[in-house]
């Protein structure tokens, strides 16, 4: 299992071909962190965008392109979202960047009956972090897609991050679906959702629920608590119960701490890597190394 962030980006440089398309990723922050993954040996490229505007990034930049990013001249951002997807379906790159383009016309492509990456599963942004003090990588979902998912919606969110994780090495994965409290109360409809979800299980996955963090996280807390099972202390991927709790949560690790993140959008046919202006330069390249470890060697 891999443990931390630098494991993640040492196991993407050993991968060959990882190559990510990107719709309209023409404008400097997003050529800027292209370059970088470049740069790291992380994963080489495909811009779907107009070549006037990366002329224009790389000369404030004062960078020339990297060998290994190529540009496809496109001025139309539905044309370049559609192409770009199709460049993932197809083959030829082996995960999706969102550029300078609208979510909404992004996600559009993802989902297109003919070229899209569709699966027939929710679509659900996982946040994988490293928790220094039990050094450790963990996935927190889900704070970007799903405002507050109903049982089903829940247990497919909790399946992607499995996947992410599994991928990642881990021999199992051991959910926790978090709350303020280990039992249900009627008060707190997310912790009777969460007793009904651990009862069912989810495929493949050790489930508990509901479970604060610290039982879920620290084994001498869950110790303390009486709390046993395979997650007890020892969970890999926390459920939050809707987007608020899960975006706050993520980047609490973020801006607070000095904790290393990356994040994903999974459940779609190929590791989509959706990046903020926002995110450290460490965080973009964290996220584009994940989806080239999910993604696996051309």
């Amino acid at each position: 299992m891999l443990s931390n962030f630098s494991e993640i980006r040492k196991a993407a440089r050993a991968l060959t071909g990882s190559t990510v398309a990107v719709p309209m990723g023409h404008d400097v922050s997003s050529l800027k962190a292209l370059i970088e993954a470049s740069d790291s040996g992380l994963a080489g490229s495909i811009i779907v965008g107009s070549e006037e505007e990366v002329k224009k990034s790389l000369a404030e930049l004062g960078r020339e392109l990297p060998d290994d990013i190529t540009v496809i001249n496109c001025e139309d951002p539905t044309e370049a979202a559609l192409r770009a997807v199709s460049l993932v379906s197809s083959g030829q790159a082996g995960m999706l960047m969102k550029g300078l383009i609208k979510t909404s016309i992004f996600l559009k492509a993802v989902l297109d009956k003919e070229v899209g990456l569709r699966t027939g599963r929710v679509l659900s942004h996982v946040a994988v972090v490293h928790a220094p003090k039990q050094d450790r990588l963990v996935a927190i979902t889900d704070g970007g897609m799903n405002i507050r998912p109903d049982k089903e919606e829940t247990k497919q969110i909790a399946s992607n991050a499995a996947y992410i994780m599994l991928k990642l090495g881990a021999d199992r994965a051991r959910i926790a679906l978090l709350a303020a409290v280990e039992v249900a109360n009627e008060k707190m409809p997310e912790t009777v959702l969460w007793e009904q979800i651990a009862k069912e299980g989810i495929e493949g996955a050790d489930v508990a629920g509901p479970v604060a963090v610290d039982g879920a996280m620290d084994p001498e807390a869950a110790a303390i608590k009486k709390m046993t099972g395979p997650v007890a202390g020892r969970a890999n991927v926390l459920i939050t119960p809707d987007i608020a709790c899960g975006n706050i949560f993520a980047k609490g690790f973020m801006y607070m701490t000095n904790t290393d993140v990356g994040g994903l959008i999974a459940g779609a046919g190929a590791p989509i890597v959706m990046l903020s202006r926002s995110d450290t330069a460490s965080t973009k390249l964290n996220s584009l190394a994940l989806g080239a470890v999910v993604a696996g060697s051309k």
